[in-house]
């Protein structure tokens, strides 16, 4: 089950009671060109149908990796909101876990950084092509170097951060930039971003059934509302997604340990790590799995 909140503006082309008056052909123009045909409807009315999206492909998991986060039930709810340019990566790379990179702020900071992930693809690519030899590699850099180099850092991308707590409850974000130790307080992100938790519900309670609890798991997303530009604020002592009154949407600590959820007006959001009808202001979280995933291609 899938709910999304956001703010929609509606409007109108023309005020209530106005129509645009139609220009009628003239007696003598009816005459010699005889009664007008309807014109065919334009082909451009219509939307194109988009092509299905190809099942999503994750990498980055280790073999030893027993606690996994991700997968790909969740990955299609958050995929289908995030920009159709990035909705067309089937791909999603693993770039930082807590489980396989240590628990670490820095850490997290240094490998969502892309220039640290195209060095560490350079370095798996350095390893295949050391069995092709030397020479082919020279030159084949000499004739992609330049175009690498051009092109860094233009592509698009996206990243995903999941969180666990001790609950087992499973929410996190949707951010259009990486997560970064910024010097001055300026918050970073655009309308992209968003929010999201996975909640437990009863299902038997929902339908009216009666017998023993039957817990099932709903995506709900919280999209930017437009209400203020506090998307994202990080730095070595905290991450705050969201902000509003002094309060975040979600607000991890320096020792990636605990947390804070509250509902703020960037995004409109319920507090991430408890039902929708808990009658708390906010909710503290342990953490206790981290991943951040990166959508978009590298090279």
């Amino acid at each position: 089950m899938t709910e999304t909140h956001s703010a929609q503006n509606e409007s109108q082309d023309h005020p209530t009671g106005f129509h645009p008056v139609r220009k009628q052909p003239s007696l003598i123009s009816r005459i010699i060109h005889g009664p007008q045909k309807p014109s065919p409807p334009s082909s451009h009315s219509e939307s194109p149908e988009l092509p299905a999206l190809s099942d999503l492909k994750f990498t980055g998991y280790s073999d030893s990796t027993r606690h996994r986060l991700l997968d790909p039930e969740l990955a299609h709810n958050i995929r289908n909101l995030m920009p159709p340019r990035l909705q067309l990566y089937n791909e999603w790379e693993l770039v930082y876990s807590m489980d396989q990179h240590g628990i670490s702020l820095n850490t997290l900071y240094r490998h969502c950084d892309p220039e640290f992930q195209r060095h560490q693809l350079k370095l798996r690519k350095s390893k295949i092509h050391e069995e092709k030899g030397y020479a082919e590699d020279v030159v084949k850099n000499m004739v992609t170097f330049s175009a690498h180099e051009h092109n860094k850092g233009q592509r698009p991308h996206g990243y995903v951060m999941v969180i666990q707590d001790e609950k087992k409850n499973r929410f996190g974000c949707y951010l259009n930039e990486h997560l970064r130790a910024t010097d001055h307080k300026r918050y970073y992100g655009n309308g992209e971003c968003f929010l999201w938790k996975c909640e437990w519900y009863d299902e038997n309670k929902r339908t009216g059934s009666e017998g023993e609890p039957h817990q099932k798991e709903r995506f709900k997303a919280f999209m930017y509302t437009g209400m203020n530009d506090n998307m994202v604020y990080s730095n070595h002592d905290f991450i705050a997604i969201g902000s509003s009154h002094g309060q975040n949407g979600l607000w991890l600590d320096k020792a990636l340990y605990s947390g804070v959820s509250y509902p703020c007006e960037t995004f409109g959001n319920e507090i991430l790590n408890e039902p929708h009808d808990n009658k708390e202001k906010y909710g503290k979280f342990k953490v206790m799995g981290l991943e951040v995933w990166r959508v978009g291609a590298l090279d």
